[in-house]
């Protein structure tokens, strides 16, 4: 009999945490990795051949460019950071990229090329001015001129 009593308390143990796991829900969800944004700038005029530059916001709102350091150009507001975030969050990029540019790269002529990634919540999600007909006034691209327009001069609706 004392038998019994034990494999049911350790029947209804095991059970116990078995529940208690599965609704707990899943763990932890991994925290996005790398930056929340990469700008790149390629092309224009300037006096030692083709300009470029990469400019690179953190998620924790830091942004520096690519060159050597002292590299740092300063920090995004919070509530900035916190409107790009969201905004990245709910972009649908496949849409985003399906108004190809159909014109001649303005780095044929001197103009520029920009280069953005986001790091999204999928993975990095690209986007150049050569290949998509990109709308400054999307709620992305104003969320990011909110974000970088200190740093990197990007174009107006």
């Amino acid at each position: 009999m004392q038998g019994q009593v034990r494999l049911v308390a350790i029947v209804a143990t095991a059970l116990v945490a078995v529940v208690g796991a599965a609704c707990a829900g899943p763990g932890p969800v991994a925290q996005a990795q790398g930056p929340l944004v990469t700008v790149e700038t390629r092309g224009g005029e300037c006096p030692a051949g083709a300009c470029g530059t990469t400019v690179t916001l953190e998620r924790d709102g830091s942004v520096h460019v690519a060159a050597k350091p002292p590299n740092g150009l300063g920090v995004v507001p919070p509530a900035a950071l916190a409107a790009l975030q969201a905004a990245i969050g709910t972009t649908d990029f496949a849409a985003l990229r399906g108004h190809p540019f159909s014109g001649q790269c303005p780095t044929a002529y001197d103009g520029r090329e920009i280069v953005f990634e986001f790091g999204a919540p999928g993975g990095i999600e690209r986007i150049s001015t050569c290949e998509v007909e990109v709308d400054f006034g999307s709620p992305l691209f104003v969320a990011l001129s909110a974000a970088l327009g200190l740093y990197v001069p990007l174009p107006t609706p």
